[in-house]
């Protein structure tokens, strides 16, 4: 399933990075009280009554000193067009209906896609009436700083989203595997993608960031059919300078969420730069099994390939259990081996377990290592039943499952991946505090049926 997009989009200085904050329920987005203060274009998974979205802040797209307000209203418009399925517009309720309002409206009318006019610092009671002018059927009147109509934007959103049966891929049934490819741009994933289809099925550039779009290839493996996502090439937040790149980031996002796995291929003749940890970090974020790969392997000597793996050890230490195969891109060399691996990391995210298994392993875990309780109380484990895959997600009924540290956690997950062989998985771990329905209540006497009248 693709994970639908909504972008926030409206002139400088409405408020759209507070709305994007105020949903996020964090500070994701930099905030000032001046125009163009929104420092980066940033995206962030945002879940709406259960189904995930990504919302993107288009604050800043096209703000330069020596552009005008028209080339700014035109990316913004473009950016929205490119990733979003629906599209939040934010005017400011206290400055009224302007020219530009006016002028971005009349451009997303024509887009064809959703729109939610955002009348943001409307606390003013009727502030949001001159906005119809505007021709745009659902208006909500909200205040970002203080929480004002987010309920209702809610509610509007979820009636918008795309039903699961209708953003489900088609095809699916015989596919074993999806594997995303990622990377910085011009590390050779289009090379590779070329490579494991035996022809030229992407148009290959030594230009940096060619390739703009995920684009899906399905290729026969001896084990079934298998999908390729190649995306763009992702750049560092603070570098993209355009349109286009900031859409190829929020679209590699988007992959990633549908990937079961992920290769990120890395340039053995460059360094590795902290964007490569950045795309290590967003794979598992996004539920995908994870595979490295260092390209142009054939180019490098014993002593730099032996100096190249010391660095990428050392960067990955808190990631011991990712795989590294060694590649070229160009000749083949170690590409069979890659996607081998990658098939078996996306087997290993569909991991499923019974609930006999699964409890056994996690009175296993807590005899090996009690939960650390302190002033809390003695703290058990309970029960534990599998919610899902991709990745598996083991969801643990506890007595005090807020009093769980963060290391004990982590702890479960290595004892979990260990004892069932899930290298590269990222495992999730729910804490539920509620009665398991499947055991006895303790507080009620059990009376024996033939003692029932």
């Amino acid at each position: 399933m693709s994970i639908p997009a909504i972008a926030i989009v409206g002139r400088p200085n409405v408020g759209k990075s507070s709305l994007f904050n105020r949903l996020l329920k964090r500070r994701q987005a930099i905030v000032g009280d001046r125009p163009g203060v929104t420092v980066d274009r940033v995206e962030h998974v945002w879940d709406v009554h259960g189904q995930s979205t990504i919302l993107v802040d288009t604050g800043g797209i096209g703000e330069t000193p020596h552009g005008t307000m028209q080339d700014a209203i035109d990316q913004q418009v473009q950016a929205a067009l490119d990733v979003a399925h629906i599209v939040f517009f934010v005017v400011d309720g206290q400055c009224g209906l302007t020219t530009v309002d006016q002028s971005i409206a009349r451009k997303l009318r024509h887009t064809g896609l959703p729109i939610i006019l955002v009348v943001n610092k409307a606390e003013a009671e009727g502030s949001e009436m001159e906005f119809h002018r505007l021709g745009i059927t659902q208006l909500i009147p909200t205040s970002a700083v203080h929480g004002k109509g987010i309920k209702e934007l809610l509610h509007a959103t979820s009636h918008l989203l795309p039903k699961e049966a209708e953003v489900n891929e088609e095809d699916d049934e015989d596919i074993i595997a999806k594997i995303a490819i990622i990377g910085r741009p011009n590390v050779g994933k289009s090379s590779l993608v070329n490579r494991w289809i035996g022809r030229d099925r992407m148009v290959v550039s030594p230009i940096a960031g060619t390739t703009r779009d995920a684009i899906d290839t399905d290729i026969a493996h001896r084990e079934g059919k298998v999908r390729l996502i190649d995306t763009a090439g992702q750049r560092k937040q603070g570098r993209i300078n355009d349109v286009i790149e900031f859409v190829s980031r929020v679209k590699g996002r988007q992959a990633l969420h549908r990937a079961q796995a992920a290769v990120l291929l890395l340039d053995g003749e460059e360094t590795i730069v902290e964007q490569d940890m950045r795309l290590i970090q967003m794979a598992q974020d996004e539920g995908s099994a994870l595979v490295i790969a260092v390209n142009k392997s054939d180019a490098m000597t014993e002593q730099e390939s032996e100096r190249y793996e010391q660095r990428l050890s050392y960067r990955m230490r808190s990631q011991h259990d990712l795989k590294v195969c060694h590649i070229s891109a160009q000749t083949g060399q170690g590409c069979k081996a890659l996607l081998k691996a990658a098939i078996a990391a996306a087997k290993r995210n569909q991991f499923t377990l019974s609930t006999g298994e699964l409890n056994r392993w996690l009175e296993y875990a807590e005899q090996q290592q009690y939960v650390p309780h302190r002033k809390a109380g003695v703290i058990r484990l309970k029960y534990a039943t599998q919610v899902t895959t991709n990745p598996p997600t083991i969801k643990i009924f506890s007595n005090r499952p807020t009093k769980i540290k963060e290391t004990y956690v982590r702890y479960l997950e290595q004892s979990f991946k260990k004892n069932f062989d899930l290298a590269a998985v990222p495992v999730r771990f729910i804490f539920d505090g509620s009665t398991n329905p499947y055991m006895p209540d303790p507080t009620k006497k059990h009376i024996p049926d033939h003692k029932k009248k």
